[in-house]
């Protein structure tokens, strides 16, 4: 078990500049009421951090990013159950904000709190949601105890794998219809893998093979390579002419959006899980989405009914998420880490403490 002086300094990991990142010493924080103290064991670089350290994404700087974390409970503060939150429990926080007080929150909508853009860092000389640091406090709602032993490099890929259940959700699949993936990086192969398990037949639009090869062997069901025949065709030729009922596009260009819903059915339903960069508009034919009836929408962060489920998916082996980590790199070396996460090959790159 980890003692903690509260006087001690911690490491975190800041972006001070386009592809530029130092590490900084900052005091560890002392729990508030409600609040645990978690030594984070692993945080895994996420998309938003790798466009930020490339200077895609404007915000404020230095950042300390992180929320695919994992970590151990060091202290709690007052009026936490020690008995529900024990110090030296395995847990995952939710770190995205939900206030639970404001009208989406009450209405089961957390993933659009009003709060959800105020970072747990948001003073004049550090930002962000402070996941690439040592330590942090969390309020002990927002943290789920692990029952069972796993890498904490594993554990990280909790709030991802959170986000694609939310996005599963939003599509409403059921057994025995098809649902399309586009794009095969991380978070498509983790809906294929929870589609799978639901029982759906998969089809995956990727033009890079080894990404189509290695979803094969995780039990995709049809892949398609769009750089070499038209993906919409070979959707409507896999269904049976009909299209498909759910089409999800994890990919961040604009023009495979337009693709994604002619591959529906009408009455499917097409998810936008990942924003589009550069941010361009799609074309849509108001009197085609009247006449289908098909239903657009879009999958931003965990609910947090997909965080505990996600958390049982995982502590119950119903998933195995080890190949998704590409690669693991000691703190000090972030900056090598960072640009390994951004090399394009890489699935997830996990910063270890």
């Amino acid at each position: 078990m980890i003692k903690v002086q509260m006087n001690e300094s911690m490491k975190a990991v800041a972006i001070t500049g386009e592809r530029r990142v130092e590490i900084l010493s900052m005091r560890i924080p002392r729990p508030k009421p409600n609040e645990v103290l978690i030594n984070i064991r692993a945080c895994a670089l996420c998309t938003w951090e790798q466009r930020v350290f490339k200077g895609e994404k404007k915000t404020p700087l230095p950042l300390i990013g992180g929320h695919e974390i994992a970590g151990q409970i060091v202290a709690l503060g007052e009026d936490v159950d020690p008995r529900q939150f024990p110090v030296g429990a395995a847990v995952v926080p939710r770190i995205i904000k939900a206030c639970q007080s404001c009208s989406f929150c009450r209405r089961g909508n957390p993933t659009q709190c009003v709060q959800l853009n105020t970072f747990h860092l948001n003073g004049p000389d550090v930002y962000g949601m402070g996941g690439l640091a040592e330590y942090i406090c969390l309020e002990s709602s927002a943290v789920w105890c692990f029952n069972r032993s796993l890498p904490f490099e594993e554990m990280a890929l909790t709030e991802p794998l959170a986000c694609v259940l939310h996005s599963i959700y939003q599509a409403k699949p059921l057994f025995g219809d098809d649902a399309v993936v586009i794009g095969g990086g991380i978070m498509g192969q983790l809906h294929l893998m929870c589609l799978n398990k639901m029982g759906v037949r998969t089809i995956l639009s990727e033009p890079d093979k080894k990404r189509r090869d290695f979803a094969l062997s995780r039990g995709c069901n049809y892949l398609i390579d769009p750089s070499s025949e038209d993906a919409v065709e070979a959707v409507k030729r896999i269904t049976g002419g009909r299209g498909a009922q759910a089409v999800f596009n994890t990919t961040a260009i604009a023009s495979v959006g337009e693709d994604g819903m002619r591959m529906l059915e009408n009455t499917g339903r097409y998810v936008a899980f990942s924003s589009i960069h550069p941010d361009l508009p799609i074309g849509l034919n108001p009197n085609w989405l009247h006449s289908s009836e098909v239903v657009l929408t879009g999958a931003v962060n965990p609910s947090i009914r997909s965080f505990e489920q996600a958390v049982n998916l995982l502590d119950k082996e119903w998933l195995d998420l080890k190949d998704l980590v590409t690669d693991t790199y000691p703190v000090d070396k972030a900056q090598q880490a960072f640009e390994r996460a951004i090399a394009g090959d890489a699935y997830r790159v996990v910063i270890i403490f």
